[in-house]
């Protein structure tokens, strides 16, 4: 019988983190990452917007491997001294497991290294675990947009974390 694969990349992540790397979305990323954002979100973005965003200088797309295999990216957008997190997911299965925490770290990382002063992002309102993450990360809701999502229609709260 052969091994389930979810089963096995599950082991795999519970074992050890150290061998997660992140770095640069690359063109050859794109369908890896357009099937966990069409797992993640009812309103996905289409492999077309995180192509703009490798292409883009003011974005910074970033992926999270375990073996080769992408298990999770965030998308940067950065102005002036600011870092907008446009969209952050990680491979259904495999959350809750730290991967979403060690993309924060990097994000965390860069901001310190190039001397950003505030990293900002939405989140629907009813996402209480990625709210807790990053809330764990100290970030503050500061608003909230009225009918921001679709698909289902749902507020997004405003949340930010001031560095330094």
């Amino acid at each position: 019988m052969s091994e389930n694969p979810k089963q096995s990349l599950s082991s795999e992540m519970s074992e050890n983190l150290d061998n997660l790397i992140i770095d640069k979305m690359k063109k050859e990323d794109l369908d890896q990452v357009a099937q966990i954002e069409k797992h993640s979100f009812s309103d996905p973005w289409q492999k077309d917007f995180f192509s703009q965003d490798i292409d883009n200088s003011l974005a910074l797309p970033l992926v999270a491997r375990l073996n080769n295999k992408v298990v999770g990216y965030v998308c940067l957008w950065m102005v002036l001294d600011e870092i907008q997190i446009s969209n952050i997911a990680v491979i259904p299965d495999l959350r809750r497991k730290g991967i979403g925490e060690k993309i924060i770290e990097k994000i965390l990382n860069i901001a310190e290294i190039k001397d950003f002063k505030r990293i900002t992002l939405d989140v629907r309102i009813s996402n209480q675990p990625a709210i807790s993450l990053y809330k764990k990360f100290d970030f503050q809701k500061v608003g909230q947009r009225k009918n921001y999502y679709r698909k289902p229609q749902e507020d997004a709260l405003i949340m930010e974390k001031v560095l330094g």
